[in-house]
Order: C-alpha cells, then sequence, then structure tokens
C-alpha cells in the first residue's frame, strides 16, 4: 500500500466545498444497488444544501461542476463512468467521481486534469490510481451507500404507499411473499451476472435485478425503498451483493458476504464493511 500518499476522508468531507452551489450529476447507471447509492448521495446532497441537475452523457457541461455517481463503473467490464470522464475531461470546471472502485482504463487515468477528483472506495483502487499517475488528485473514502438515512427514505418518502404496491407486485413475479422473506432463517440474494464466480448456486431471489427502476430521481427511489424493505423484512441474509451488505449493515441486519468475480467485496469489506458486527465475510 502507498501509505504516504494515503488521503482518507467521509465524502461529506469532500463534498462541502460545493455547499450552497450548483452541480451537474451524472448517476451510475446500474441495478437496485446503483439505485441505493444514487438515492444516498441525493439525500446528502439535500442535506449539504447542494443544487443538483441530473444530466446524461450528452449535456452540456462546459465550465461546469460535474459530480459523477460512485459504485463499481470505472473498471474493463463497463463503460458509463471512462465515457463521462472522456467526454466532460477539459471542458468542466471540476469533476468529482465520488467513491467507485477503480481497476485497469490506465490510458485515460494517466491523461486526467488537475481539476478532476477521483475518490476510491477501498485501497486497491487508490493504489492503482496513484501508480498508473502519481500527480492525479485522489482520495479515499467509503461507499456513498453508508450516507442513506434508512427512515427518510422507508418512512417519510411521500410515495412510500405507491411503493409497498410495486414492492408486492415485484415478490409476486418472482413467486415470492413477504411471508417468504420473513419465515427463512435466512434469504439468499445472490447475483446471476458476470460479477458472479459462480460459486454458490441460485440463490431465492436476486433483489438487486428484480428491484432495477432506474438511477434518476424518483424511480431510484423506488428500487432503493423495495431493495431496502426487502432486506429489512428478512430474517437474516447471504449474499455476493456488496450494496446488500451495505443495506444490511445500516439496517443492523445479520448478513454473510462472499465476495464478487474481481474482489470488490472483499476490499470494501476491509476498508469500510468489518467496523459494522452484523456483516461478516466469509472466505
Amino acid at each position: 500500500m502507498n501509505s504516504r500518499w494515503l488521503r482518507q476522508y467521509e465524502a461529506i468531507e469532500l463534498l462541502r466545498e460545493f455547499r450552497n452551489t450548483e452541480v451537474l450529476y451524472l448517476p451510475n447507471s446500474g441495478n437496485a444497488g446503483d439505485s441505493l447509492i444514487s438515492t444516498a448521495t441525493m439525500q446528502l446532497f439535500r442535506r449539504l444544501n447542494i443544487s443538483y441537475q441530473p444530466i446524461t452523457l450528452e449535456a452540456n457541461v462546459d465550465g461546469k461542476v460535474v459530480i459523477l455517481g460512485g459504485g463499481g463503473n470505472f473498471i474493463p467490464l463497463y463503460a458509463t463512468i471512462r465515457n463521462a470522464l472522456t467526454r466532460f475531461a477539459g471542458r468542466a470546471k471540476r469533476i468529482v467521481l465520488l467513491p467507485h472502485t477503480i481497476r485497469g482504463n490506465e490510458d485515460l487515468i494517466a491523461d486526467l486534469p488537475a481539476s478532476t477528483l477521483l475518490i476510491c472506495r477501498e485501497i486497491p483502487s487508490y493504489d492503482h490510481v496513484i501508480n498508473v499517475n502519481p500527480k492525479c488528485e485522489v482520495a479515499l473514502a467509503h461507499d456513498m451507500a453508508f450516507h442513506l438515512d434508512p427512515e427518510e427514505l422507508l418512512i417519510n418518502d411521500p410515495d412510500a404507499a405507491e411503493f409497498q404496491t410495486v414492492f408486492l407486485g415485484k415478490l409476486a413475479e418472482a413467486g415470492t411473499t413477504t411471508t417468504d422473506l420473513s419465515r427463512r432463517t435466512e434469504m439468499r440474494f445472490f447475483r446471476l451476472d458476470g460479477e458472479s464466480t459462480g460459486k454458490h448456486g441460485g440463490g431465492d431471489v436476486d433483489i438487486s435485478s428484480l428491484f432495477e427502476f432506474g438511477v434518476w430521481p424518483r424511480n431510484s427511489e423506488k428500487s432503493s425503498w423495495c431493495f431496502v424493505e426487502a432486506i429489512r423484512i428478512a430474517q437474516a441474509v447471504v449474499t455476493d451483493r456488496l450494496h446488500v451488505s451495505i443495506a444490511s449493515a445500516i439496517l443492523g441486519k445479520p448478513c454473510k458476504l462472499y465476495d464478487n468475480s474481481y474482489g470488490k467485496n472483499r476490499e470494501v469489506f476491509r476498508h469500510s464493511l468489518r467496523r459494522w458486527s452484523s456483516v461478516s465475510f466469509m472466505d
């Protein structure tokens, strides 16, 4: 570890410079776990009085502050963050990538302008950036989902009743019910996509996929509400979905976490989740 370089913060410290200002915000697209990140990010923006305008890759960012949503997108398997940095670098006044897992992309990292801040959510990502570009502005923080206020989401959201109806309908589509969720000793929420290690067989339901409604405002809250509610109802969970484990930690729900295909779960556990007694990492 390049400990002499280490700049470790809470994301709230890094975002305070934008308090009482307006920023452009590009959510990181993906499943319900990415919606959870986006929902928590927008909650934090409101707490900091940061005015944000959601944008797409086609937005005019000239002279603006652009905040890119956190997650696990800046790796060779996905392209959204790479495309955003390629399009916006040199045009935006400042770019901030919220806490991310970063792998590969050496060519792009090496050429980033000084106005770009990359925030990593685990140490291997931090070291990767520093090794590729020692002059890059880089910091270490925790995943944005840790900033979620579950009461604001589950209880105080004005559309909670509507979300409940959607939640029950999607469970029915998956052949399960709230009774099933609450009665089983453990619910197995495993992923079925390219990040799966393929070692755990089929789970009960992949809630990250089941409740994938988008990362834009209101769709993000709907997705997050259903996702968090499923975890809240369960007695305990077993998963290889990072944000299932983060939501479990926030709710105090017993959770056994297995790794994904490229080690992000293990590293986020080491950096962040190990301080939460309800979550155990399974080798």
